[in-house]
């Protein structure tokens, strides 16, 4: 029983085959029709357009998912199509992704001659008609009322056919729409790039400039210029560029997203084994750079979607087991928005590298699934980084209260010293100890004087404030009892210097040549204080 159902399924499934119904474009709206295509790998890529329209419909094989994945090998692929359309309908074929090295479509006019147009990266001829970031191909000319349509497709990295077959109100209304919605995209994260660059202008921050560098390498070069086809706008040499080194830009964003999250985290420190699964990370995204560089694409492919995976689950693993487990945001709810950007991240990494190895359909929603989480990380990750820079700001300002309650604490303490010394009274030296103090020429000779001799000082200040510091000296060696050469001596003057001083110290005290100077300033310091 078993084997007649198989034998009535099989005869069913071929009656379809060879049927390869015809797709209504009039019904048709702006959907992927991957489903109801044919394929057919040319594993030579050397066959004819004429060779393989006469092929068998067993040759081919039926679209599984609305997206058609050719692999990551470089392979060539053809892609047969049947609709159907009335006299008054204008069908176009639009290919929703400029990524592709080069496609070329195949048909037969009213009149049974092959046509081709042919469009590519590396090389936009007068019968292309790119628009925006997809590729469009006017069908008007081909035999009815069923025509049929044949893809030829290649690329050096991964063969991804959003095909869509529309009428021109249906194409325009959605284009429209569609390429709208990408640039609000576009918009939001390039509010976000002006945050991250306005957070490294005041901040001078490490953080802020690795992010940066995520963001314009793999938003705006890798998704948009690459994978979305804008790059197209920049001019056809630079779009050239990107595509030829796309995965060198996408290297280079992870890299410096590996240094991101290692600096944030502390992770040298806090998880020192993950450290070194990041760095072998670093060595493998710096492989996929070389391997690009020296055109190794099917490696670079394979590769790519490994280290792809693999660094966005570990950047999910290492922000949760330090944000969530360690409780390293207990003091400030907005980092935990730093471990939520990674997991939209980590999800679609693991259903688009699950896509790609055909291992589930790539959806049309595939796209949008990787600008959304973009979007999404980006919003979040900022929020957690300024939650971080609160952090540190919350800290700082503690540790600055910290340190002014510490120095005024010393401010009052030296106060209290101060007032202590001041009401302290000062023990007068004697004049035998301010004797010794000069002979022993102590520096701290003329201070202890004045502590002693206020009276003296003052007294001479009262009658001539003009009396210079070094005069004010010899007057207290002449209150010490000390002789000219004694004084020359001990200030290490001639005899001749102390005498032209002292003359000078009597023209302005007033002291005529006949009075003994040391009686007189003995007089002086005998006076009540």
């Amino acid at each position: 029983m078993r084997t007649i159902f198989m034998l009535i399924a099989f005869f069913i499934e071929s009656n379809l085959c060879m049927a390869q119904p015809a797709i209504q474009v009039e019904k048709q709206t702006f959907v992927n029709v991957g489903k109801a295509g044919y394929f057919w790998q040319d594993s030579l890529g050397t066959t004819k357009f004429e060779a393989v329209e006469q092929f068998k419909t067993l040759r081919f094989t039926k679209g599984k998912s609305a997206i058609f994945n050719g692999g990551t090998r470089g392979k060539v692929w053809w892609m047969k199509l049947r609709f159907s359309r009335n006299a008054l309908t204008q069908p176009y074929l639009f290919i929703d992704y400029a990524s592709i090295d080069s496609i070329s479509l195949f048909y037969r006019d009213k009149f049974g001659v092959v046509k081709q147009i042919r469009s590519d990266m590396f090389g936009v001829q007068q019968n292309d008609a790119v628009l925006g970031t997809g590729y469009v191909f006017p069908l008007q000319q081909v035999k009815g009322p069923v025509g049929e349509i044949y893809l030829r497709a290649r690329t050096m990295n991964t063969l991804l056919l959003p095909v869509k077959l529309v009428t021109e109100p249906v194409l325009n209304h959605a284009l429209i729409r569609v390429y709208s919605i990408q640039f609000i995209y576009l918009g939001i994260v390039l509010m976000i790039l002006i945050f991250h660059v306005f957070m490294f202008i005041i901040t001078r921050s490490k953080l802020f400039s690795l992010y940066i560098a995520r963001i314009i390498l793999l938003y705006f070069i890798a998704m948009a210029c690459y994978l979305q086809g804008y790059g197209l706008l920049l001019g056809h040499y630079v779009a050239e560029f990107i595509f030829l080194h796309a995965y060198v830009f996408i290297a280079l964003g992870y890299i410096c997203t590996i240094l991101f999250n290692n600096h944030f985290l502390k992770i040298k420190r806090q998880l020192p084994q993950l450290h070194k699964i990041f760095n072998l990370l670093i060595v493998g995204w710096a492989s996929v750079i070389f391997c690009s560089l020296w055109d190794v694409r099917t490696f670079t492919n394979a590769l790519t979607q490994i280290l792809f995976l693999l660094t966005s689950i570990l950047f999910l693993f290492s922000s949760i087991k330090l944000i969530v487990i360690r409780g390293y945001a207990k003091k400030n709810p907005l980092i935990w928005c730093y471990a939520l950007g990674w997991i939209p991240v980590a999800l679609v990494s693991i259903y688009l590298v699950f896509s790609l190895m055909e291992l589930i359909p790539f959806q049309s929603y595939s796209f949008n699934l990787l600008t959304f989480s973009g979007i999404i990380e980006g919003i979040l990750i900022s929020l957690g980084l300024f939650g971080q820079r609160l952090r540190l700001l919350a800290r700082h300002n503690a540790h600055f209260r910290k340190q002014r309650s510490l120095l005024q604490e010393q401010m009052e303490g030296y106060r209290k010293q101060l007032y202590q010394k001041a009401i302290v009274p000062i023990e007068p030296f004697s004049l035998k100890a301010l004797t010794e103090l000069a002979h022993a020429k102590d520096p701290s000779f003329m201070k202890r004087f004045r502590e002693t001799e206020s009276v003296f000082i003052h007294a001479h200040l009262e009658i001539s404030p003009q009396l210079l510091p070094a005069e004010l000296e010899l007057c207290a060696y002449i209150r010490l009892n000390f002789d000219t050469k004694e004084i020359a001596r001990t200030c290490k003057l001639s005899v001749r210097a102390v005498e032209s001083r002292k003359y000078r110290i009597r023209k302005k005290l007033g002291i005529d040549g006949e009075t003994n100077m040391h009686i007189w300033m003995l007089g002086l310091s005998n006076r009540p204080k």
